[in-house]
């Protein structure tokens, strides 16, 4: 890429960084991030994709916000730092395992296979550790489970957490 496209890309990125600093830990749209920085909301769609160890996009394509790591790193080493020194993310799959693994259940396919049938015991509702194994499986593979399956679900997730605590606590 030519030096000038370069250094128009990081001086966009400092402006980027500087607004998500002034709106901490918040989601802005492109639109309203790019009247922020003066800039067309599709060039900072493209720089934010080329970055995602800085800037973290919503599945929707539709906000985006600072990485939280990103922020610490931004505090404590700079914006300068943080612009030059391009990190690796890891992926999904990798990200996923930062939380204590669910034990309930013995696989990604064995989630999938229930979660396609609706046939989920209520304790694997209830439970946050199971809960939040099969929200991500779901992400990983949202065309496998048609959305009355996964409506469903979440239905009777809530009715049993409901029952489990009918005053609301």
């Amino acid at each position: 890429m030519p030096e000038g496209w370069e250094r128009l890309i990081t001086e966009m990125i400092r402006h980027m960084i500087r607004q998500f600093l002034a709106h901490p830990a918040e989601f802005l749209t492109f639109r309203r991030l790019s009247r922020l920085v003066a800039s067309d909301p599709d060039v900072l769609h493209g720089i934010a994709e080329q970055r995602p160890d800085l800037f973290l996009i919503t599945t929707n394509d539709r906000f985006v916000k600072l990485f939280p790591e990103a922020a610490e790193r931004i505090a404590s080493a700079g914006i300068e730092n943080a612009i030059t020194e391009p990190r690796t993310v890891p992926s999904g799959r990798d990200r996923r395992r930062d939380y204590p693994g669910c034990v309930h259940f013995s696989s990604d396919e064995e989630i999938l296979a229930d979660l396609q049938s609706a046939s989920f015991g209520p304790e694997s509702l209830t439970r946050g550790c199971c809960w939040r194994a099969i929200c991500q499986v779901r992400a990983l593979s949202p065309q496998a489970v048609d959305e009355e399956t996964w409506r469903e679900v979440c239905r009777i997730r809530g009715y049993l957490h409901g029952r489990q605590n009918p005053r609301g606590f």
